[in-house]
Parts: C-alpha cells; sequence; structure tokens
C-alpha cells in the first residue's frame, strides 16, 4: 500500500459526489463528518435555513448530505445551483421582467429593482413539480398545477422559460389557470388577446394553495452556489439584488409555511463574502440571516491532533484504504514535518477548512505517489505549488467584492513585501513604491486601506502577529486570526501574511518576536 491508494476526496465537494456516482461508490456519505455545532435536525426541521461559511468550509458538502438524508428519511428533495442552473440569459431575462424604477432624492438618483416575486413564483413552481412528481393529488393540488402551468407540461420548465412568462410585474395566464385564477378572485387583465394575472396575486394565491395541501411527507428545496462574481459593475450590482431577493423569497416561503404547519422546506448555502457584499445593498436580509444561519465554523482553540478537522480526515483515508482510524497517523505520517508535530503543520498550513488541507495533501500525495509514507521532502517540494493554488482560491474568494483589475493591483502590491508589516509600511508601498502604478492608484481611490485589510482579513489572507508584555513585564505573543475565532482585525498593530501565501508572493520574512 502506498499514497496513491489514498482517496482524500476532491477538493470540491460537488465533484467529488458526481464522480462518486459514476463509479458508484458512497465514500463521500460513508466519511462524512458533521461539523461541530451544526445540529442536521436543525434544518431538516426548519430551525435553520441558511449555512454560511467562508470558501471551503464544507457548505456544499453538507447541504449535498442533508438532501441524501432528506430522502433517505422518507422526505423529498431538489437541490438547485443557482450559478450552473441560472444562466447569464436567465439572469438578463429576470432582470428584464422585473423591470426597475429610477428614485430621486434630492440631486442623488437611485435605482431600485425588485426580483422577490419573480423568485417566489419560481419556487412555487418547483413546489408543485415535486407535488406532481410524488403523486400528491387533492383537489387543491389539482388547481395549483393548473395555475402554475405544471398540468400542462410532462418536464418541469427551464427557468429562462419561466420567466419568459413574466414581464412588467405580470404573467401571461393560460386557458387552464384563467379558471382557477377567477374561482379564486384574481384580477384578470386581457391585454392583446392574452389574459394577465399580476405576478403578487398568483403567488399570493399559490402560497395559499401550497399551505393548504395535506402532504404525508416532507419537501426540502435546497439552494446553493449562491455565487458573485465582479465582471462588470452593472452585471455585478444586478447579481447582488437577485441573490439578496433570492434570500428573501426563502425567508418569506419558509415563514409562510412555518405558519400554516406545512411540511416545506427551503435551505441555502450562503458564502460569508457573498453575504457581506449583497448586505451592503441594505440589511432587508441580514435579520433573518442572524435568526435562522448556522455558521460553518472548524475553529476549536487549539491545535491538537484530536482536532475535528484531522479526525474528518483521518476517517476519510481510513474508508478510502480499508484500515481502522487509530492506525492512519502512524501508517502514512511522520511525527514532524518541518520541525512541526505533523498534526500542528497542516493545521497551520491550512485556513482551518477541509478544503485547505485536502488540496495540501493531494498535492503533496501526488509528488511522489509511490512512496509507502509521507516526509517533509513531500510537503517542501510542493510549496510553492499550494501556495499558488491557495491564491487561486482567494482570488475567487475576493470577486464576489474586487474586480480583476483590482485583485491583480493587489497582488503586485503584496508581491515581494515583508510577511510581517505595519498599516504604515503598505501606505509607504502606495505612495512612493507603487506611484506610477495607475491600477493601485485607482484601487486605493475607490477603497481605503482600512477597508482592503480588513476584507483580506475576514477571509483569512491577514492576520494580527504581535507580541505584548504582561505586568510581570513577560513578553507575549498574540495572534489574531478570523478562522481562530477572532471577529475583528487590529490594524494599529503588527499584521502579517497567512503562511500558506509566502512563496507564491515571493515574501521576505522579517518575523521576530
Amino acid at each position: 500500500m502506498n499514497l496513491k491508494n489514498i482517496n482524500f476526496g476532491e477538493v470540491d465537494a460537488k465533484n467529488e459526489i458526481l464522480k462518486q456516482h459514476r463509479a458508484e461508490e458512497s465514500l463521500f456519505f460513508e466519511s462524512f463528518s458533521i461539523p461541530e455545532r451544526v445540529d442536521v435536525e436543525d434544518i431538516l426541521s426548519g430551525r435553520k435555513s441558511f449555512i454560511l461559511g467562508l470558501k471551503g468550509t464544507g457548505k456544499t458538502a453538507l447541504i449535498r448530505y442533508l438532501s441524501d438524508l432528506s430522502q433517505k428519511k422518507g422526505g423529498v428533495s431538489e437541490l438547485i445551483l443557482f450559478k450552473s442552473h441560472v444562466s447569464e440569459e436567465d439572469r438578463q431575462n429576470l432582470s428584464k421582467s422585473s423591470g426597475f424604477e429610477i428614485i430621486k432624492t434630492g440631486d442623488v438618483n437611485t435605482f431600485l429593482q425588485d426580483f422577490k416575486e419573480s423568485w417566489k413564483w419560481i419556487i412555487h413552481q418547483r413546489i408543485a413539480n415535486l407535488f406532481k412528481k410524488n403523486g400528491t393529488n387533492s383537489p387543491q393540488a389539482q388547481k395549483l398545477f393548473k395555475l402554475t402551468g405544471i398540468s400542462e407540461n410532462k418536464i418541469i420548465k427551464s427557468f429562462g422559460s419561466i420567466l419568459s412568462q413574466i414581464k412588467s410585474g405580470t404573467v401571461n395566464v393560460s386557458a387552464e389557470a384563467l379558471g382557477v385564477a377567477i374561482e379564486l378572485g384574481l384580477a384578470i387583465e386581457k391585454k392583446q388577446n392574452e389574459d394577465k394575472a399580476s405576478i403578487s396575486d398568483l403567488n399570493r394565491a399559490a402560497s395559499l394553495l401550497i399551505n393548504t395541501i395535506p402532504l404525508d411527507r416532507n419537501y426540502y428545496i435546497y439552494f446553493d452556489e449562491l455565487e458573485l462574481f465582479h465582471q462588470n459593475s452593472e452585471q455585478f450590482d444586478r447579481d447582488r439584488r437577485i441573490i439578496r431577493d433570492l434570500v428573501y423569497a426563502i425567508s418569506q416561503i419558509n415563514a409562510e409555511s412555518s405558519e400554516s404547519r406545512q411540511r416545506i422546506f427551503l435551505c441555502s448555502t450562503l458564502r460569508t463574502e457573498v453575504l457581506h457584499s449583497v448586505l451592503e445593498l441594505g440589511h432587508e436580509i441580514g435579520r433573518d440571516v442572524d435568526d435562522y444561519g448556522v455558521r460553518l465554523d472548524w475553529s476549536e482553540g487549539k491545535d491538537a491532533i484530536d482536532h475535528h478537522l484531522l479526525n474528518l480526515i483521518r476517517r476519510k483515508i481510513a474508508k478510502s484504504v480499508g484500515i481502522n482510524e487509530e492506525d492512519v497517523w502512524e501508517r502514512f505520517f511522520p511525527v514532524e514535518i518541518n520541525n512541526q508535530m505533523f498534526y500542528k503543520f497542516i493545521l497551520n498550513s491550512s485556513y482551518y477548512r477541509p478544503r485547505d488541507i485536502v488540496r495540501l495533501l493531494r498535492v503533496a500525495r501526488d509528488f511522489r505517489e509511490t512512496d509507502s509514507k509521507f516526509t517533509t521532502e513531500h510537503f517542501e517540494r510542493t510549496a510553492t505549488e499550494y501556495s499558488k493554488q491557495t491564491w487561486l482560491e482567494v482570488t475567487e474568494e475576493l470577486l464576489a467584492v474586487y474586480s480583476n483589475k483590482d485583485i491583480s493591483a493587489l497582488q503586485r502590491l503584496l508581491l515581494g513585501s515583508k510577511t510581517h508589516f505595519f498599516k504604515s509600511d503598505l501606505e509607504d508601498r502606495i505612495r512612493h513604491r507603487y506611484k506610477d502604478d495607475g491600477a493601485i492608484q485607482d484601487l486605493f481611490k475607490k477603497y481605503e486601506l482600512p477597508k482592503v485589510l480588513e476584507d483580506l482579513y475576514r477571509i483569512g489572507v491577514v492576520g494580527n502577529d504581535f507580541i505584548v508584555k504582561d505586568s510581570r513585564n513577560v513578553t507575549r505573543a498574540r495572534q489574531r486570526w478570523i478562522f481562530r475565532g477572532n471577529t475583528t482585525l487590529n490594524d494599529a498593530e503588527r499584521m502579517a501574511i497567512h503562511k500558506s501565501l509566502w512563496k507564491h508572493l515571493s515574501l521576505i520574512s522579517n518575523y521576530a518576536k
């Protein structure tokens, strides 16, 4: 047995599951480890409905596990992937169908656009489709199928076709739906030989029907991949509004289901940086996310061999090679790596996220996979590759706030700098070393340095590393990182770039206690 036999899983949980489906394997679910402080019953029962966390903390893994568990418990579930299932064309159609309004306050024009009713209509159609596929056939259900157009189609419509029916806040009503709409008292307007109804009226009617249909099982709709990418400001702000209003629609439909004691549960992952960016539009959804969100946090305040992250990796290794979990460390790892206990090295090389550790170990394994055991050389010789891949992950996180041009400028600012620095050091680089770099100057005209540092802190790139003297004049080190549970950066003290990025950014070590 050698390192080649170990299956650490994929860096992306979705890809891992899809590969195992192809091979008819179940290693992912067999070795899945529920994060500490997460109670899956809270989510399955609707007490929690948003899974929050940084990129790579296991949100997709958890929601895939929940979708599978929902079905094993006799429920019905559907997984909707925002990035994959809602195309750019769909988003453009959604924007056109929702219209917009410009409000002038003094000399300032404010662009307003609301996607809430469109999202509610889409979700109501998905719920109706799940009912129909699973044999729900009450009189109220039949009315719902007609009202939403499900009874006319054997295959659920795409997002694009659903959105094409919506124009300026109204929806074309079919002949079948017309009878139900009139029966329910909806106002119908005839335009160019087409019957139209207000989408808000249709949503109220659909909600009334959905929440009065007797159900014999739980129904779940899970949302994942609510991603933001800063391509241009117009598209970026549009997508922020779309995500904001999807979160609002999920909260409202969940509230209606709870009020009616209906067995319908919506749940979504939400990346921390995406949430932060969306909340900049206003805090309309902030309270619901706080009240119904569960945060994935792997920090335990200790770097011990029984750390929950290490237990997760140990379980994966044991399952993949068929040995006892208790034998994994001795069988495949040295006592020390780079003069640190091996488990401390692994944790300190990561941002305390499953994805980082999987990436670290996969890159090291692929260096010389025929070896029977890891050595320090495996990690030393692959440090640059791991650092490069980690920076790519960082750029994806930053795209929820910054443009590609801004991120390139930020990388240039950091290249060749010191591993440890004060805010004044960066200010000097901006003012003097890069005074003629237009992109760097533009970046810091748009964003103040403390804001950029706070953003870098929030995703783990920057942390505090300084010393203090106690009352007995004893020097003590202070480490503050987001993944260690410290929520705020102290930019008045010395800061540091995370060690995983030193190689890629060619940083000069100047660490001194």
